[in-house]
């Protein structure tokens, strides 16, 4: 299992620790499902590193130790994510508190114009750094997220998705342009889930699924309160998986992929080929079209009937939904809980499915969390 910027359960245990108000040690027992020696020798670890502060908690009146209470220190610098998606790029700069934070979005074909989307994405940051009244040499540490697998060593995996990023290697470029800044590479969906788990939908829990079902369809996988990115960086891949051996071509080389099967669905019902095609879905149900209604029930159970099977294996706490810029529609959560149904064992047929809460910022946010989180214990 391969945590996310640092080891152990670390970053877990840190999204689990408020800066502000602190949480204490009981608390954090009941919330990490650790046990105390674990607990303690993490947080004494975490102190030792200056990751977290302790205090004595306010007096409770019983006899004993007293208790304590864990916050952690705002990190120092700024911090930046840029969140490219195949149609725009996204930037959020922050401060370690977020009391100076500032974003910017360029609509722009990430997919075809390589160079274009990380210049413009440079071109935002040094916008947003000046907004802040903040220069280049204050910036810690940036994330960048990319709408494709991204392998262990940070480059994309993008053959048969997005061309015109084979052999890109967007961290070097970025390293080049930003000396003495920390650069990580990240999927898109990985980001996502990050910012849920850590302000979002999947705030205080510690596993989950992430479902991205916008222009493709992206999942990450929260497992013991980390992502888990698999051997090679390239866990979560959901809408590869073969539904149907006889089924449309996918862009991947195979037939019948989720999310092939899916796009395909929706493309017919509206006759608009591309991502606006379930968002013309959305519309058409609100309006009381019943066809609509069903195919994006059909939808959704596509995906709930993958995601029973893997229920099975996590046993997650929750499925978290984005369609990005619109709450997920209720028909293709329905179809959601109605596939899990399906297929998963009874004893977690019930598995939560909500709507994220961060939509479209999830990535942004969470870019800035990772940076955050990695700033703690990693120096260059």
């Amino acid at each position: 299992m391969s945590p996310v910027g640092g080891s152990g359960h670390d970053e877990w245990l840190l999204a689990l620790i408020p800066q502000d108000t602190g949480v204490t040690t009981a608390d954090l027992l009941r919330l990490s499902g650790l046990s105390r020696p674990t607990l303690t020798d993490l947080l004494a670890r975490l102190r030792a590193e200056g990751a977290v502060l302790s205090e004595p908690a306010v007096p409770s009146g019983r006899r004993g130790r007293p208790a304590q209470r864990w916050r952690r220190p705002p990190p120092r610098g700024m911090f930046a994510a840029i969140a490219l998606t195949r149609d725009d790029v996204r930037v959020r700069v922050a401060d370690g508190s977020d009391q100076a934070v500032a974003e910017r979005e360029r609509p722009m074909n990430v997919t075809l114009d390589v160079r274009g989307a990380l210049d413009c994405g440079l071109r935002l940051l040094h916008e947003s750094l000046a907004e802040l009244d903040r220069y280049e040499d204050s910036l810690t540490a940036l994330v960048l997220g990319l709408p494709c697998p991204v392998g262990g060593d940070g480059d994309p995996q993008a053959r048969g998705m997005m061309p015109g990023w084979v052999g890109v290697r967007p961290g070097e470029w970025l390293r080049h342009r930003l000396p003495g800044v920390r650069i990580t590479v990240e999927n898109d969906a990985n980001l996502a889930a990050f910012g849920e788990l850590t302000e979002g939908a999947g705030r205080g829990r510690s596993d989950l699924i992430y479902i991205k079902l916008a222009a493709g369809l992206g999942a990450a996988l929260v497992v013991g309160g980390r992502l888990y990115r698999g051997a090679t960086g390239l866990a979560g891949e959901l809408g590869h998986v073969q539904i149907n051996e006889m089924g449309h071509p996918c862009v991947c080389g195979a037939r019948g992929c989720l999310a092939m099967e899916q796009y395909v669905a929706a493309s017919h019902a509206t006759g608009r080929p591309g991502p606006s095609a379930i968002l013309d879905l959305f519309r058409r149900c609100d309006a009381g079209d019943a066809a609509a209604g069903r195919v994006l029930g059909h939808i959704g159970g596509l995906l709930g009937e993958q995601l029973g099977v893997l229920a099975d294996m996590l046993d997650p706490e929750c499925v978290v939904i984005s369609t990005d810029d619109v709450p997920p529609h209720p028909a293709v959560l329905a179809g959601i809980r109605g596939g899990i149904r399906r297929t998963a064992l009874p004893v977690v047929s019930d598995l939560p499915v909500i709507a994220s809460t961060l939509g479209v910022r999830a990535e942004a946010i969470g870019g800035i969390a990772l940076a955050r989180a990695a700033s703690h214990r990693h120096t260059d």
